[in-house]
């Protein structure tokens, strides 16, 4: 598994933080215009790729495919 750090550690900060300091330095722009910059700005810094998860979402990702590849070797015998 890899090295845990905080997303702040990482140069990471919430969504909601960032668009709360937006609204509050541009107060006149509707909060849908603060959400679709923010959106193409992440998407053209980081790719549309996601960087971190929740290290559930790994675990989650496991189970899935275990499931998956258990329904595939089932349906591969022979009665």
């Amino acid at each position: 598994m890899g090295k845990r750090f905080t997303p702040e550690d990482a140069g990471y900060i919430l969504y909601s933080d960032v668009i709360e300091r937006l609204r509050a330095q541009f107060p006149t722009v509707p909060e849908w215009r603060l959400e679709q910059i923010v959106t193409a700005e992440n998407e053209a810094i980081t790719g549309g790729m996601l960087s971190i998860v929740p290290e559930e979402v790994e675990t989650g990702a496991v189970e899935m495919l275990t499931r998956e590849e258990n329904r595939m070797s089932d349906d591969d015998e022979v009665a």
